[in-house]
Order: structure tokens, then sequence, then C-alpha cells
């Protein structure tokens, strides 16, 4: 018979994998030299917009940016109160 492995036996246990560091890493990485890489590559699409569209553009990504950092407050508090890897 097989034992049913429960989420409380799997945080008790918990490892991180040495993958999804390599992972983490690679990603990181690759987000830098796509930063770096593409500073000199032009924008034709922001180009072509009007100055009325690039205002609702620029609002837009405002919105966006406010709800990506509440996601972040939101994700380091939880990480706080409920501290899922404080066993690894």
């Amino acid at each position: 018979m097989k034992k049913k492995i429960k989420l409380n036996d799997i945080m008790d246990n918990c490892k991180i994998s040495v993958y999804l560091a390599y992972a983490m890493s690679v990603y990181c990485l690759a987000s830098v030299f796509y930063l770096v890489a593409t500073r000199a590559v032009g924008t034709p699409f922001k180009d072509s917009l009007t100055e009325k569209q690039l205002e609702i553009k620029k609002e837009s990504a405002k919105v966006r940016r406010n709800i990506f950092y509440l996601g972040i407050a939101i994700g380091v508090i939880s990480m706080f109160v409920f501290q899922p890897f404080n066993k690894c």
C-alpha cells in the first residue's frame, strides 16, 4: 500500500531544488541580457503613436505598475507571515 503524501509532510521536509535555483539564475541573467541588448533597439510602434495615445499608454502603464507593486507587497508580507520556507 502506498502512503499518501500530505502537504504537511512536504513542508516538514522542504528542500529547494538545485534545478529550481539554476532556473531562477538563468532567468535573472536572461533578463539582464535582454535589458542590455534591447537598449539600442528602436521603438517603431511607440514612435507611431499620437500625443493623445502616448498619454493613454502612460496612464495605463502607471495603473499596471501600481498593481504590480501591490502584488510584490502582498507577496513579501505573505512570506513574512506564513514563512513557508522556514524549515528549508
